[in-house]
């Protein structure tokens, strides 16, 4: 387009003033590269400000459990297909697009995020005797895991709203067997925005729902004395 323009604007100085205009069309055809490498440039360099980065954080809510399982638990970190399995905040459009935020992080995945809380929150419950951290080689008797399906702010028309979908799995060791397995799915009510503030606060409160949610549900089962559970 540039070129364009600049050829249209040379032939008609070289008729209207001769050698006069030519020189300076000159001047303009070397100067103009620049000034639009310089706007390129400077277009880049905006881009790569530092990202900003949000954590999921809630206070702790009661209950706790009166009978905890016998035994550690250890929660694995939850698997996510791309691209909820990196720290790009991520948005779905009404078309059901799928975008990732270059700028707007989370300082972990949704499955490191999620799997920290709920063992921070099942220690606090005394859900279970003890915690066993991933990577330390000490057995633990239950194992947690699962595997996040949406975890995202969803544009629908005027509204958005943050979405939580994922299932979770609860595995006794010995003997092997799965005491629990269910199917979670929250919806924020609707934002006032699509900003990562309000969107973080959003996701925070669902996942303290599932937090709560899930201890109940677990310690329904150790209540219930038909139920087999050992360490």
């Amino acid at each position: 387009m540039i070129r364009d323009i600049m050829s249209k604007q040379s032939s008609a100085g070289i008729r209207e003033d001769g050698s006069g205009k030519l020189a300076l069309l000159r001047s303009w055809v070397f100067i103009l590269p620049l000034v639009v490498l310089s706007g390129c440039l400077g277009s880049l360099f905006n881009k790569s400000v530092a990202p900003d980065y949000y954590q999921i954080d809630y206070p702790f809510q009661p209950p706790s459990c009166s009978k905890p399982f016998p035994g550690a638990v250890r929660i694995w970190p939850f698997s996510a297909p791309a691209p909820f399995d990196r720290e790009q905040m991520v948005m779905i459009s009404p078309s059901l697009q799928v975008r990732s935020s270059s700028h707007y992080k989370w300082v972990n995945p949704a499955g490191n995020m999620i799997a920290d809380n709920l063992m921070r929150d099942l220690s606090l419950g005394m859900v279970f005797e003890n915690s066993v951290p991933v990577g330390n080689p000490m057995p633990a008797a239950y194992e947690i895991s699962g595997q996040i399906y949406r975890f995202a702010l969803v544009e629908n028309g005027a509204t958005s709203h943050a979405l939580l979908d994922m299932e979770i799995s609860l595995v006794q060791q010995k003997p092997h067997s799965v005491l629990f397995r269910k199917h979670f799915h929250y919806q924020s009510p609707p934002l006032t925005s699509t900003g990562p503030d309000e969107f973080a606060a959003a996701m925070a409160g669902l996942v303290s729902q599932l937090s709560s949610d899930l201890r109940n549900d677990l310690c329904a089962i150790t209540q219930d004395s038909s139920h087999p559970t050992g360490g």
